[in-house]
């Protein structure tokens, strides 16, 4: 009877190991879905909008501002064009270049700026930022955690 009852152990430890892990590797984990689709932003940035489908993500008073330099493209333009065409910008000024072909004349700092959002693009994005505690873990909304993502 004591030859049994260990075969008995020995034999359920395998199936309890096997039943565990095979539940646990079905199950996959599931992201809350992202209000605005894979472009999601991450709290307190928004979407520049220099052009149609412009969905770099930026403080607000950058989205505001660029759409202030959209309202008025020919504002810092030279006049009758110049070498670079009917684009050519006023001297002190050059394209902004947010994208391929945003030819919008800004100031040289306006375009640096493009040029630092663009590089932090990725890292601004909501589906590239995990908090190790899951979805309304305590990093959650931090707007502190946003910073640290942005080295």
């Amino acid at each position: 009877m004591r030859y049994k009852t260990e075969h008995r152990c020995l034999l359920s430890l395998p199936v309890v190991w096997a039943a565990t892990v095979g539940v646990a590797g079905v199950v996959p984990a599931q992201a809350d879905p992202l209000p605005y689709g894979p472009d999601t932003c991450v709290s307190g940035y928004v979407w520049r909008e220099a052009g149609p489908g412009d969905h770099v993500c930026v403080k607000p008073g950058v989205r505001d501002s660029t759409a202030q330099e959209n309202a008025n493209p020919d504002l810092h333009r030279q006049p009758g064009g110049g070498a670079y065409g009917p684009d050519t910008c006023a001297s002190g000024y050059v394209w902004r270049e947010a994208f391929g072909g945003d030819h919008v004349c800004v100031s040289p700092a306006v375009r640096q700026q493009a040029s630092n959002d663009n590089a932090k693009a990725e890292s601004r994005y909501q589906r590239n930022v995990v908090d190790p505690f899951g979805p309304g873990g305590p990093f959650a909304g931090s707007q502190d955690r946003v910073e640290a993502h942005q080295n």
